[in-house]
């Protein structure tokens, strides 16, 4: 029964909440010791003018004294300003957990405003304890991908194989190298090493109603991670970040990791850092998050590299169904990748589905130490099984520029014509290919021109 599961689910957040504990112990012993250090400094300042008055002590004691005073009186300066900063963060009546759990709903509402984070509705469907969408024995067409070794192929034969084929694969031995994935290196990216660099640096969370990107401070999310109560959230928040290998705090990131050699061509490079669209993220998060079925923006490709925890792949070819097929509205559908794969995947491996002459999904479970590569056009969704940290990037390459280039100037005109005076001078060879191209042709009749990686409308946070 899925409910005998419980007790050890339990036993696991409490081991995954002693280091989150931790971190707020410390927050609330800087705040003891600040209180305990200005209580000292007032008995210091008490002794002081009882010694003055009375003068009775020798000269050295009375030097000493003066020396005491000085010191102490330095010191009450000093936390008087430490005093003012932490006050700052939350009122005196507000417990440091109060405090940290304030920032946590608050950036739920921002995130899913229809749900009421006082009524439940956060795990109001019980997803934490059906455990149908994360249990995978179940599973029929995992046989269907390939898995690759960077040390079986060239970077030729891959081209050949999989991208002019659109054929997607997991890769193996990519890694080798990667501080991110070194688990003896101060460097790993895990929750834990992540609060130990950037401990109060913000990361992205999710968007609200308007598009705005909601972020909660590195500890914050921590806690979030590691919680026994947030951790029943039917679709939890998912740190989904590309502007972390921008932003000075973070950017040392970009040192813990190397593109592979597969994926080292990027045409969209020479559109400029700040006008091409986003295409890199870290992300991470607890069972049940992901990223609900999409197709990645602009006819770029993906790779997608594990660092931790395990991530359930489901696949459906290009050209084969539309949105309102795979993602039909009036079904309950909400967006998340959880609803997604307990709604409608169970819907795409039926006798019906097929009987419509629909292929049937490619699964993949995809483990640590391995990269999936999802070509363009293809519909994919992505469902966390476990605790996961991955790396992922979208890309476009001269085996596919024909589709990227299609797309890309109906989609962005002003963007794609700055990009075409770029490839003039650096690559004359695809600039001749894009001149040939018609606006508009049989070949881009089906294809979409959704600038956005978006599974739900106006969100760029998917897999």
């Amino acid at each position: 029964m899925v409910f005998n599961a419980f007790p050890a689910r339990a036993l696991r957040d409490a081991r995954l909440g002693d280091t989150a504990m931790a971190v707020m112990e410390c927050d609330a012993m800087d705040i003891d010791a600040t209180r305990a250090t200005r209580a000292e400094a007032s008995r210091g300042k008490a002794r002081a003018t009882a010694q003055g008055a009375g003068h009775s002590n020798s000269s050295s004691c009375t030097a000493a004294s003066a020396r005491e005073s000085l010191t102490a009186t330095a010191t009450d300066a000093m936390d008087a300003a430490t005093t003012t900063t932490s006050s700052s963060k939350y009122r005196a009546s507000q417990t440091l957990e109060e405090h940290v759990n304030k920032k946590i709903n608050a950036a739920k509402r921002r995130t899913r405003s229809e749900l009421s984070v006082s009524g439940g509705d956060w795990c109001k469907r019980g997803y934490a304890y059906d455990g149908e969408a994360t249990d995978v024995r179940h599973l029929k067409h995992l046989s269907a991908i390939e898995r690759v070794s960077v040390k079986d192929i060239t970077r030729e034969e891959f081209v050949e194989r999989f991208e002019k084929t659109r054929t997607p694969c997991v890769i193996t031995d990519a890694m080798d190298g990667w501080a991110c994935y070194d688990e003896s290196s101060p460097r790993y990216w895990s929750v834990d090493n992540l609060t130990r660099r950037f401990r109060d640096v913000k990361f992205k969370i999710g968007s609200d109603d308007d598009g705005y990107a909601v972020r909660l401070k590195m500890k914050h999310i921590q806690r979030y991670l590691n919680d026994p109560v947030h951790t029943r959230d039917d679709s939890p928040m998912y740190a989904f970040d590309g502007n972390v290998f921008d932003r000075e705090a973070t950017k040392e990131l970009l040192d813990d990791f190397s593109i592979p050699d597969w994926f080292k061509e990027d045409l969209f490079q020479y559109v400029g850092h700040k006008r091409r669209p986003p295409y890199r993220w870290i992300v991470f998060g607890p069972p049940r998050s992901g990223s609900s079925v999409h197709i990645d923006p602009l006819a770029t490709s993906a790779w997608n590299a594990l660092i931790s925890g395990r991530k359930r792949w489901a696949l459906y070819p290009p050209g084969t169904m539309d949105k309102p097929t795979i993602k039909p509205r009036g079904i309950g559908l909400d967006g998340e990748s959880i609803t997604w794969f307990n709604v409608m995947y169970p819907r795409t491996v039926t006798e019906e589905w097929k009987s419509k002459g629909l292929p049937p999904p490619i699964d993949v479970i995809q483990h640590p130490g391995e990269i999936m590569f999802v070509p363009d056009g293809w519909w994919h969704a992505v469902l966390n099984l476990d605790h996961t940290m991955a790396v992922t990037q979208n890309f476009s390459t001269t085996a596919r520029f024909d589709a990227v280039w299609r797309i890309t100037h109906r989609a962005r005109p002003k963007m794609s014509l700055k990009w075409l005076a770029k490839l003039r001078v650096v690559r004359p060879d695809l600039a001749a290919v894009a001149d040939a191209q018609p606006r508009r042709s049989e070949l881009s009749a089906g294809e979409k021109t959704s600038s956005t990686s978006s599974s739900s409308e106006g969100s760029s946070d998917t897999e």
